[in-house]
């Protein structure tokens, strides 16, 4: 802790200097006041900058995109309007004698150039209401993720890891945490499929986004219960209002696994009578056939994803209503590899330092896979009303159908070992409140309230692992946002309910019975910001945040194919309990940005899957056996970015995360937590080089340490078995990739096409990773190469 101290003190040097330098005259009352939209969407930029040259101050728009200087003494004044994402406007204000200035609406046009960064922002689209920790992907930096799931594209974010099972199922992790303690909010609407198992990836489209919001912390108020970790807004892009048709085709193609993606979109909007009708089509398909370690491809590793969304908005005045509909298809091959028959064959697996069967390439997909298919509807409405802010209704159905094939079917027929359907509805009503100025000017006021409601019923067929059950949940929130000059404070409260029924039957008398719980909780949050300078933000925040037990926690019991795992449920584990806070020091230079971000987060009754030490013996044979436990848990960690230009052309990013999870119940470490990591990229950038545009090319290098910090592996004889505590195995190595990036920008006809190829693990190094689950029987994908082309298209175009 003695990192953390010193750093608390380096931030309370820079708060008191930063504030004795900024001190104003008390002799000078003019006041300045304005208004900052974006050009592009003609909506308001909040978070973006007013800085005034000769006084070296400024000020913070707020959430309806307003500014407010104070103190201005007569003269004349040179402001420089910024936001990340837009180029700088420039503006000169003469000030005499008048108690107030408006500078009018400033709109800030888009600059494509920043969009090729991560963007570390305190505001943010859905999440603008939120005083949190949040980074982005968008733009040119999400398109070079594009072909990968929402998981390994959110890595690139410090802070952001992903627990995999094999190449192909790779989860998002927050801070250690992941599962059911993120909300990712799919286009708005909160993603419920099958996601408690650590080999349930989401099922999201990653194509449909324009932009991945991450907020890192407890975010619950805002976002309903489970929020305990962090959460995923997975936000499509703005839907068009200019009559006419466009569309985009996007073309991944990847070496390893011979992967092919296509996807494509068409859009419009209409004109004269059905002005304020839009509409947008959407479609991906991807392919991908046997990984290769650098040594030897991974048998069964084949990928297939089928995709299509449709959405329908129309907006009159001040109302507005949307239809969306969309349904993600996946067929994912398991390696054959990690599937044993025995506890025999599992220890001899874990031992063999390859794997036993070494086919060659193929794109053939057998037992043992998943087949997962989630659709969404969402119809949702809203209203501006006169004075009193916007009035916002949702409602959403979700159908998520999950089954698994083992790798030898125990009846020799075609059906699943397992096959569970979720289905869930979700209404929400949310009320955002007008802007609500002070007296005098000074202050602002704004905030919303909301309700939440969900229901889930879940049935299962064939073997059983989770009972059928039914779930029903409402919550309540408000959240109140004061901010005048250089601070502003947010504050929120939340009240949550919670109900829970499984099904059983009984064996021996054939009679079903049921098993009933309900919950409820309160939290809340505290969150303040100040401005220490145009370029320099201290945020800081503390909330708290709560987890219902879910149906696997409290009543798995059976044979989990996909994982080759026996999973056993407490029936008496409570509620998590979260303690989370985090402070931010974020700097915006012309040269040099980044930001350094300590956090803390204290759960109570953590629940986690503990490997037993006695396997289970079932018709297969022996499997290793895992129980839900509870514990005190902490994580705590520091998240630092670091963006510095070289020159004009050259730049360098440092992304490094480290945290420290501690099981404070058994005083012990706990397993599956993300080992500390260094990311570090150099780019050089040309305007032009010939007949192309925005050609760049970038190395980067990516530093994962060994996870010292994971309870020891222990083995010991019993009636001549060897038993495994702590683990199956020990981490592995620390290990250093290397990869590079070049693209650019052509005209095809008269659309641009941006095209790029980038490299991953280029120097083909034989590694293994703490968090997948499948280090112990096989290496890591080897060298990978990317070609990708997208292509912005103009169909029908009108006056």
């Amino acid at each position: 802790m003695g990192d953390l101290a010193r750093i608390f003190l380096l931030i309370g040097v820079l708060v008191q200097t930063a504030t004795l330098s900024m001190a104003q005259s008390d002799s000078c009352r003019t006041v300045l006041t304005g208004r900052i939209l974006g050009n592009d969407t003609h909506q308001p930029l909040p978070g973006a900058t007013v800085y005034v040259r000769e006084l070296k101050t400024g000020a913070v728009a707020d959430s309806a995109g307003n500014f407010q200087i104070n103190q201005l003494c007569a003269g004349t004044y040179t402001l420089d309007y910024q936001f990340v994402g837009y180029k700088t406007s420039t503006q000169s204000i003469r000030v005499g004698r008048e108690r107030q200035i408006t500078a009018n609406v400033v709109q800030l046009v888009p600059d494509s150039q920043t969009l090729q960064e991560v963007v570390v922002t305190e505001h943010r689209s859905e999440a603008q209401q939120l005083l949190q920790t949040q980074v982005s992907l968008s733009g040119a930096t999400l398109d070079q993720t594009r072909g990968q799931s929402l998981g390994e594209s959110l890595k690139a974010l410090a802070g952001l890891n992903s627990i995999q099972t094999g190449p192909s199922i790779s989860k998002p992790v927050i801070h250690g945490l992941y599962s059911n303690r993120i909300i990712i909010l799919n286009n708005g609407i909160r993603q419920e499929d099958q996601q408690w198992g650590t080999e349930h990836a989401p099922q999201v489209d990653q194509f449909l986004a324009s932009r991945l919001t991450v907020i890192k912390g407890a975010a619950s108020i805002r976002y309903g219960s489970d929020a305990i970790g962090g959460v995923i807004l997975v936000e499509p892009k703005v839907m068009p209002t200019k009559p006419g048709i466009n569309g985009e085709v996007n073309l991944v193609g990847g070496t390893n696994g011979r992967m092919g993606v296509a996807s494509g979109m068409v859009e419009g909007a209409f004109d004269k009578k059905l002005s304020g009708l839009s509409w947008r089509i959407q479609g991906t398909l991807k392919r991908s056939g046997y990984v290769k370690t650098p040594n030897y491809y991974l048998e069964n590793t084949s990928y297939h994803e089928n995709n299509f969304s449709g959405d329908l908005h129309y907006d009159h005045r001040n109302i507005g209503v949307e239809l969306f509909y969309s349904q993600f298809d996946t067929k994912i091959g398991l390696f054959t590899g990690a599937q044993v028959g025995s506890l025999a064959d599992l220890y001899t697996a874990i031992s063999r330092p390859e794997p036993l069967v070494q086919p060659g390439f193929s794109y053939a997909l057998n037992r043992p896979y998943q087949a997962v298919r989630h659709g969404l509807f969402k119809a949702r409405a809203h209203v501006h009303l006169q004075g009193g802010g916007t009035l916002t209704a949702t409602f959403a159905r979700q159908q998520n159908t999950r089954q698994e094939y083992d790798y030898i079917s125990f009846s020799g027929i075609t059906t699943p070992e397992l096959s569970l359907k979720l289905v869930t509805h979700t209404a929400d009503l949310i009320w955002e409140h007008a802007p609500i100025k002070t007296k005098g000017g000074t202050g602002q006021w704004s905030g919303s309230a909301g309700f939440n409601g969900i229901t889930q019923g879940n049935v299962r067929q064939y073997l059983f692992l989770i009972p059928n059950f039914r779930n029903y949940g409402a919550g309540l929130f408000a959240i109140e946002r004061y901010a005048v000059g250089r601070f502003t404070v947010e504050g929120g409260l939340r009240y949550d309910y919670r109900w829970l029924r499984g099904y059983f039957l009984d064996e021996v008398t054939k009679q079903t019975y049921s098993e009933t719980h309900n919950w409820q909780n309160a939290n809340g949050s505290l969150g303040a910001a100040y401005q220490l300078r145009p370029d320099l933000t201290l945020t800081a925040n503390f909330s708290t945040a709560w987890r219902a037990p879910n149906v696997a926690d409290l009543y798995s019991n059976g044979l989990h194919q996909s994982a080759v795992a026996y999973e056993r449920g407490n029936p008496n584990v409570q509620p998590e309990q979260a303690y989370n806070g985090n402070l931010v020091l974020a700097y915006a230079g012309k040269r040099l940005s980044g930001e350094i971000g300590i956090y803390s987060n204290r759960i109570d009754n953590y629940i986690y899957l503990k490997p037993d030490s006695v396997p289970v013996v079932r018709q297969r044979g022996a499997f290793p056996s895992y129980t839900y436990a509870q514990v005190l848990a902490t994580f705590r960690g520091v998240d630092a970015s670091l963006t510095y230009k070289l020159t004009d052309q050259l730049t360098l990013t440092s992304k490094n995360s480290l945290l420290f999870a501690y099981n404070q119940t058994d005083h012990d470490f706990l397993v599956s937590i993300p080992a500390n990591r260094s990311d570090n990229s150099l780019r050089y950038d040309w305007e032009t080089v010939g007949k192309l545009a925005k050609v760049y090319v970038s190395v980067s290098g990516l530093y994962v340490a060994r996870q010292n910090r994971a309870p020891s592996v222990t083995t010991r004889q019993d009636n001549g078995a060897i038993i495994f505590t702590g683990d199956f195995g020990p981490p592995p190595p620390a290990y250093l990739l290397l990869g590079a990036e070049a693209g650019f920008q052509t005209q095809l006809g008269n659309q641009p096409m941006s095209i790029s190829l980038s490299g991953t693990n280029l120097a083909n190094v034989a590694y293994r990773d703490y968090l997948n689950r499948f280090r112990y029987f096989a290496n890591e994908p080897g060298r990978n190469i990317m070609l990708k082309v997208k292509l912005p298209l103009a169909l029908a175009k009108r006056s």
